[in-house]
C-alpha cells in the first residue's frame, strides 16, 4: 500500500531493497504460475497436513514469528475431538522445523526437488512418482495419500534456499490439491526489479 502511495505521488521514484538473503524466489515463483506480481502467504494454522521442502518455517524463513504461531495453533489440543496437524519434513540437516517433524526424510539440498517432483506425480497422477534413490517409496506413498485425504486443508511449501524448479512444483502440488485461496493466499506486490506494481485483478482477467 505504501509502494502505491509513493509511486502515486512520486511517480519517477525507484525502489531499492537489500536483503542478506534472497527469499524473493517465493516471489518470483509464485509470479511465474499465476501471471502476476504477487507474493504468496500460508495459513499454517488452517492446514491439516503440511510438507515442507527444506523450508524451516520456524527457524530460518521470513516471517517466522507469525508461522511459529499459526503452525502450533494447528497442535493444539482443547477439546477430545481435537486433532492435531501433520507435519513432514524433507531436508538436509536438521532445523528447527525439522525437530517437529512427524515424518522427516534426510536427503541432501541438490535432491530435495527429486523428492518433490515423485511427490508431485504422486498427487496429480501425471508423470513417474517412482521414489528417488535412497527413498523408500512407502514416504511418498503415504505423503501423496495424507495430502489427497485433506484437499483444501493441506500445504507444501519450498525454502529459500531450493531453485525456483521446487517453489514451481510445490504450487502445482497446491493447485491440484486446491489450498490456493485457503491455505496458499497470494497478495499483490510491487515487482521491485521492474519498478512497477502489476495489478493480480487485471493481470489474471
Amino acid at each position: 500500500r505504501l509502494q502505491k502511495l509513493i509511486a502515486a505521488n512520486v511517480p519517477n521514484a525507484k525502489w531499492f531493497v537489500h536483503e542478506a538473503i534472497d527469499s524473493d524466489v517465493h516471489r518470483r515463483a509464485a509470479s511465474a504460475v499465476f501471471g502476476a506480481s504477487v507474493k504468496p502467504y500460508f495459513k499454517y494454522d488452517a492446514a491439516k497436513v503440511i510438507v515442507s521442502l527444506d523450508c524451516d518455517f520456524i527457524g530460518a524463513e521470513e516471517d517466522a514469528h507469525n508461522n511459529i504461531r499459526r503452525f502450533f495453533d494447528g497442535r493444539r489440543i482443547k477439546t477430545p475431538e481435537d486433532t492435531m496437524n501433520r507435519l513432514y519434513v524433507v531436508e538436509p540437516v536438521m532445523s528447527l522445523t525439522g525437530v517437529k517433524a512427524d515424518h522427516r526424510l534426510r536427503m541432501p539440498a541438490s535432491t530435495v526437488g527429486q523428492v518433490a517432483e515423485a511427490l508431485a506425480a504422486a498427487v496429480t497422477g501425471s508423470g513417474s512418482s517412482a521414489a528417488p534413490a535412497g527413498v523408500n517409496p512407502a514416504w511418498i506413498t503415504e505423503c501423496a495419500k495424507d495430502l489427497a485425504a485433506n484437499k483444501g486443508a493441506s500445504l507444501v511449501v519450498a525454502g529459500y534456499g531450493q531453485p525456483l524448479a521446487v517453489h514451481l512444483l510445490a504450487h502445482a502440488i497446491n493447485a491440484a490439491l486446491g489450498n490456493i485461496g485457503k491455505t496458499v493466499l497470494l497478495h499483490e506486490v510491487a515487482d521491485l526489479k521492474e519498478g512497477n506494481i502489476v495489478g493480480f485483478a487485471k493481470a489474471a482477467g
